[in-house]
């Protein structure tokens, strides 16, 4: 018995020793609450403005969250602007509501000296501060200034045989062309980047647009774009955009009709007669048709459009009259020539 009491009593005084090891380990200083850099900072120079873009932090410097019960309090961005910042800190042009998580951004409209003369750096700085006006570090994204391109002039739409045709007057700078198609102007697709010593028909710059349908309106949005190269960085220059809309009721016009129609009788075998045509300066025509008529009743001849400019009618008889119509074909309908006689003899 007496061992059996030397061997419990260890054991009795193990949970007070294990107790006594328990640590809260090294303690915390309070947040700061100062909001973290924030991220993805863009800026897009846009005519005689900048737009700038960014998200806001989600926690503070010492990861404390922005949006729970140890928040900043109420939260301000500032923005800076200058050619060169010549210190690490910077008196803003502005100050913007600012909440946690959420997408920031800024419309700037320079001032004159900014938005003239030649291509050079323009610096933005970011950031965010709490309700004591402290906050991180600044975050920095260059652009141009400047002055940006012309405005496109002479902006008008039409449609065509294969789509619709978007024209303006040429310049100097190339020009990216965006649609919105139908009620959702929300969404809109980069069509093409023209060049800028492409002319159109000798008149103006332009570019086809096959996706556009009749029936659906279309708005295109034209804007020129410059790019420049600076201190070893390019930056994009754009100008203001010009905007023109094709209607949903729009709809390709008639084509112009054949001219100088002429039948010719061929009798040395089968009686034949023989039509020729001169197409009509019309790129929207998809093809031809031939119409005949004998006793007041009319018979299309060429149920597919021809391609060419020629046909020859040998279902005729000799000592019979025909009157003969050419008509030019495209996806609205058909345009009739005059109508030319001739009688087998």
């Amino acid at each position: 018995m007496f061992r059996n009491r030397q061997f419990l009593a260890p054991l009795a005084a193990l949970p007070l020793l294990l107790v006594g090891c328990a640590s809260q380990g090294p303690v915390r200083p309070p947040s700061l609450h100062l909001p973290a850099a924030v991220r993805g900072l863009a800026a897009t120079r846009v005519g005689n403005a900048v737009d700038l873009t960014w998200t806001n932090p989600v926690r503070t410097t010492d990861g404390v969250s922005l949006t729970g019960k140890h928040s900043a309090g109420v939260m301000q961005a500032e923005v800076c602007r200058a050619e060169v910042f010549t210190n690490a800190n910077c008196t803003p042009i502005t100050h913007l509501a600012a909440t946690a998580g959420a997408a920031g951004g800024y419309h700037d409209v320079l001032p004159a000296p900014l938005a003239e003369g030649s291509a050079r750096t323009l610096v933005y700085r970011v950031r965010l501060v709490n309700s004591a006006g402290s906050g991180a570090g600044w975050t920095e994204v260059k652009t141009a200034a400047g002055a940006a391109p012309e405005i496109v002039s002479d902006l008008r739409a039409k449609p065509v045989a294969q789509g619709v045709l978007v024209q303006w007057k040429p310049g100097g700078d190339g020009v990216m062309l965006r649609v919105s198609r139908g009620t959702n102007t929300a969404r809109s697709t980069l069509l093409s980047a023209s060049d800028p010593a492409k002319q159109l028909n000798g008149l103006s710059d332009g570019t086809l647009d096959t996706g556009g349908h009749v029936g659906e309106e279309q708005r295109y949005t034209v804007f020129r774009r410059r790019t420049v190269s600076l201190g070893g960085e390019s930056f994009l220059m754009d100008s203001d955009a010009a905007s023109v809309t094709v209607a949903a009721s729009a709809k390709l016009p008639l084509p112009l009709p054949p001219t100088n129609v002429e039948a010719l009788t061929n009798t040395l075998s089968t009686p034949e007669v023989d039509l020729v045509w001169q197409p009509p300066d019309d790129a929207g025509v998809t093809g031809y048709r031939v119409y005949r008529e004998e006793s007041g009743n009319t018979t299309l001849l060429t149920q597919e459009p021809l391609r060419g400019f020629t046909y020859a009618d040998k279902s005729v008889a000799n000592g019979h009259s025909y009157q003969y119509w050419v008509a030019s074909v495209n996806g609205t309908g058909e345009q009739r020539s005059t109508s030319v006689r001739v009688t087998l003899p």
